[in-house]
């Protein structure tokens, strides 16, 4: 029965090919009325009553999850000119990103999912966005106050007890929330075996692949004797395949440490991101060093390719700001990579999409089917073969709305200073002041 726009104010998007979160389809159409999805159709069965926009050459997509970022409001427009329609805060001071929640309708911004503060040792390693417990009894207390405060889920991080973790897990599962983690320097199988739901940026597995390593994190991942570690790894990544864990790997987090350091950012990183925020949370040229992120960079693709041979789950997530990384841009890099580490293209997308969506217990996202949230994409050419590390974004529907990615880029001399004041702002102001200090 041919769908009619009798008593609705449909819209019908068609482009070359629809991937819904999990199928490419081709001569379909979505049917958008208001805030939801009506459904995906074939052509056929579009009445001609309803208006129909076509985009030619292009791909239509289920709109973008960010499943790892911490918030800054400048980000918000420059997310959703590069078709992301969600975003998951892990890590921000729980009053602010709460009322941010509550207020991105009003915003151009996407919708936003938090997991509050990072849960972190004394002292904490990031002050301005932490909250710090020092024993079992303060830690179990603080998953509780903060799922009390109607947060998504909870995060630990890198100073956190080993003996703490599973307490706190319980108290997470208790309260209904998944608990994620930075698994540094206790290991990932530490974390799985404690019931944590996901592990963070690869770099526990240091602990578990190479106990008797030498000193330091980076200069490890870097250091040549690490490719002796393989048999060893491949063991963990058959470990962690019997567990239920999922990894967030933020690869593109990885990538920017070399790149900046020996390429150089990319124009639109120096163009939209604001100049002091870039140079507190980006590198100084050092092709050295660069030399040495690069091979860590190669080696934590190597250790993810493990997982995907064994079916780990992953998401895409890209710890924007961080590195110096924009928004937007940074996922699709980050979903470029996930290609690099063995997944198809079609596969890459499912992990910022419906694959993010199902963690987040958000059946209303990372899907074009009837009654999701009418969140979606218009890309130029076909990302379901090969994704583009700079797409060509023609429309961005969020929530209903819809936006052209142009006019939401601004240059970022023009943004408001006011950045500055937010949590990270002040967060990055000190990290900048202590590599100034010790003349880095």
């Amino acid at each position: 029965m041919p769908f009619s726009g009798e008593n609705m104010t449909s819209t019908v998007y068609r482009a070359d090919r629809i991937f819904d979160g999990e199928r490419v389809l081709t001569e379909h159409a979505v049917l958008v009325d208001d805030k939801r999805i009506v459904d995906v159709v074939p052509l056929s069965d579009v009445a001609s009553d309803l208006p129909v926009e076509e985009h030619a050459g292009c791909t239509l997509l289920p709109g973008l999850i960010d499943t790892h970022m911490h918030f800054m409001g400048w980000q918000g427009a420059v997310f959703l000119a590069y078709g992301v329609t969600t975003i998951r805060d892990t890590g921000n001071d729980l009053s602010w990103i709460l009322q941010c929640r509550e207020e991105w309708r009003q915003r151009d911004w996407p919708r936003i999912i938090s997991l509050g503060p990072l849960l972190d040792g004394t002292p904490p390693n990031h002050d301005q966005v932490a909250r710090a417990v020092s024993d079992t009894d303060s830690a179990v207390a603080a998953v509780t106050e903060t799922a009390a405060a109607g947060v998504d889920g909870i995060k630990l991080y890198a100073s956190i007890a080993a003996e703490w973790i599973e307490p706190m897990v319980e108290a997470s599962h208790a309260a209904g929330l998944k608990a994620s983690m930075h698994c540094l320097p206790h290991g990932v199988l530490v974390a799985a075996r404690a019931g944590i739901d996901e592990f963070y940026h690869l770099d526990g597995i240091l602990a578990d692949v190479w106990p008797d390593r030498p000193p330091g994190w980076l200069n490890v991942w870097g250091d040549p004797g690490f490719d002796q570690t393989w048999d060893r790894q491949q063991e963990v990544a058959d470990t962690l395949a019997t567990t239920e864990i999922v990894s967030t790997p933020t690869l593109a987090y990885w990538d920017s440490q070399w790149r900046i350091r020996v390429e150089g950012p990319y124009p639109q990183e120096r163009r939209y991101m604001p100049d002091d925020l870039f140079e507190w949370s980006s590198a100084t040229p050092d092709a050295e060093l660069g030399a040495m992120w690069r091979r860590a960079w190669e080696a934590a693709l190597a250790f993810q390719g493990l997982l995907n041979e064994r079916g780990v789950p992953t998401l895409a997530g890209s710890d924007t700001p961080c590195g110096g990384i924009l928004p937007g841009q940074s996922l699709w890099r980050e979903l470029q990579l996930l290609v690099a580490t063995g997944l198809s293209s079609r596969q890459a997308l499912t992990c910022a999409t419906s694959a993010a969506a199902d963690f987040l217990d958000r059946p209303e996202l990372g899907r074009l089917r009837e009654g999701a949230h009418a969140d979606l994409v218009i890309v130029g050419g076909d990302p379901t073969e090969a994704i583009p590390d700079q797409p060509d974004v023609r429309v961005v529907v969020r929530d209903g709305v819809r936006y052209n990615p142009d006019e939401l880029l601004r240059p970022a001399d023009t943004l408001d200073s006011t950045w500055r004041d937010e949590p990270w702002g002040r967060q990055f102001a000190q990290h900048g002041e202590k590599r100034r200090a010790q003349g880095d």
